[in-house]
């Protein structure tokens, strides 16, 4: 018996689009489960309203590339390139200031060079310039000399171009003053290696074994805390409606006199919970995804580097991506369930809609303290962070990202989001089951 009808409107102002349409009119011939026609019940509902696609899908695809990639997109030179002053007081400089002036040619600067001072206060502070290098006189001659000349840099501390300016120009100056120290040591019959008795070397320490490209780093930092995101906010402003939003309403007493039981209600109601938690949480890591890829080329251009197009084996090696796409496919749906099912705790106490946003907020803040700690945490606080709610979905797919042959770990994180799933779905029922549920 079919507890739900679905009305379909082929003209007039009802907002009703063609999806949403097919999507009711497709009700008619689905079993004869009620949790399932609940479930569908609320889909149908969502998808109805084109916030639903707006929030779920259109937002992630936007917002979240560009929060990833736009602050290093502003420091990459090839998006915005910098602008530097030489200012040459010592003619004998020339050269040098001409191989500052390449970074013009390979179109990663503005430079300017001029042998008359100016203003520097003015020029950086009202956006003149971002780096003023300053040769001052008697440079070449204290060079010619055996001495050290010194150069000059004005810059704005607060400025992040101008930073980036100054990394540039010092790796020329590094490379000029290489030129001139190996000469200085071939007149006098001596290697590089004899004033330089330490060499340093850095290696890197990976449970694979194997070197950590940027995109991977960057990958194991953020993807984490996008799941973290998912699990709290993944489909959150659904289900306050499906509990506050529908008391408020004053539909869901007609859904609680229907012959369904309450707890195929919740799970009907979980059920499209969980695929509209899917949904925005594959949109939400492909985005990441996108804004990393973003953000690796930017940060690759603005390090001076040899820049390549982002491919997926920057950030998972090619050989564990089935073993990590299934982890993190089954991370964003016990996050969106864990998540959903905190919500529902949190709007069974609510009257209201309003009242319900402010009892999420409380719990959001709670929650997202501990995921964003994850990126910086020392190893010693791991075992803690996979044993927290919430933190644990983080750590499992920072573990399948980072440490794939490591079982235990993953094993640990996995179990400790099954069993606060567990709990909160248990929670959740026990307060979808309260009489309050229905009269506040």
């Amino acid at each position: 018996m079919k507890l739900f009808k679905f009305k379909v409107k082929d003209k007039g102002s009802s907002g009703i689009v063609k999806l949403s349409r097919g999507f009711g009119q497709a009700g008619y011939s689905l079993p004869d489960k009620p949790w399932l026609i609940v479930a569908w019940k609320e889909l149908l509902e969502s998808f109805r309203d084109k916030r639903t696609m707006i929030n779920v899908v259109l937002l992630p695809m936007i917002i979240m590339p560009i929060v990833i990639a736009l602050p290093m997109m502003m420091l990459s030179p090839k998006t915005v390139p910098p602008k530097i002053i030489v200012v040459v007081e010592d003619k004998g400089a020339m050269d040098l200031a001409r191989s500052i002036r390449e970074l013009y040619n390979e179109s990663r600067a503005y430079v300017t060079i001029t042998t008359s001072e100016g203003n520097y206060v003015s020029l950086i502070l009202n956006g003149g310039a971002d780096l003023i290098v300053e040769i001052p006189p008697g440079f070449s001659r204290n060079i010619s000399l055996g001495r050290s000349g010194y150069i000059v840099y004005y810059y704005d501390p607060y400025g992040a171009r101008s930073s980036v300016a100054m990394d540039m120009v010092q790796g020329i100056i590094g490379e000029y003053s290489e030129k001139i120290l190996r000469e200085r040591l071939a007149a006098i019959n001596l290697s590089e290696q004899y004033i330089r008795p330490i060499a340093t070397i850095a290696k890197q320490v990976t449970s694979t074994g194997k070197v950590a490209t940027t995109g991977e780093v960057m990958t194991a930092m953020i993807l984490p805390m996008m799941v973290g995101l998912i699990a709290i906010t993944g489909a959150g402003t659904f289900a306050i409606d499906m509990i506050a939003g529908e008391r408020e309403r004053k539909t869901i007493e007609a859904l609680f006199t229907s012959p369904v039981s309450r707890g195929e209600i919740l799970l009907g109601k979980f059920g499209a919970l969980t695929i509209l938690s899917i949904i925005s949480g594959v949109s939400t890591l492909l985005s990441a995804l996108i804004g990393i890829g973003l953000a690796v080329t930017s940060l690759t251009e603005a390090t001076a580097t040899a820049v390549t197009q982002p491919q997926i084996s920057q950030f998972i090696e090619a050989s564990n991506l089935p073993y990590i796409t299934a982890g993190i496919l089954i991370t964003v749906a016990l996050g969106g369930l864990t998540g959903n099912a905190i919500m529902v705790i949190a709007a069974s106490f609510a009257k209201t809609f309003k009242e319900a946003q402010q009892y999420v907020g409380f719990l959001t803040f709670v929650l997202i303290l501990p995921m964003i700690a994850i990126p910086y945490a020392p190893q010693g606080l791991y075992f803690i962070l996979r044993v927290l709610p919430i933190s644990s979905l983080a750590m499992f797919a920072r573990d399948i990202i980072v440490n794939p042959g490591d079982v235990m770990p993953i094993v640990t994180s996995l179990a400790s989001s099954v069993i606060y799933l567990v709990v909160f779905l248990w929670l959740s029922s026990k307060m979808f089951g309260r009489e309050s549920v229905i009269y506040g």
